[in-house]
């Protein structure tokens, strides 16, 4: 049996890590979305995402915070 994933260990910043990659992937989509479309629907639905993908970037740098400070203990 495999011991838990901890909060800051190896685990939890590949998950992390895993995240911030898939939010670099879509950004990388979203703008050529953006580029590609005449739609202005296209365009104002594709920046809404984008501003989600910012409140995603938040809690990921929190959950990073929180590792930190955790592993300093």
């Amino acid at each position: 049996m495999s011991t838990p994933a901890k909060i800051g260990k190896n685990e939890y910043q590949a998950a992390l890590a895993k995240g911030r990659n898939a939010q670099h992937e879509i950004r990388k989509i979203l703008k050529r979305i953006m580029q590609e479309s005449s739609s202005s629907l296209i365009q104002a639905l594709t920046g809404k995402v984008a501003l989600e993908l910012g409140e995603i970037d938040e809690v990921l740098e929190r959950l990073d915070e929180i590792g930190r400070t955790l592993k300093s203990e």
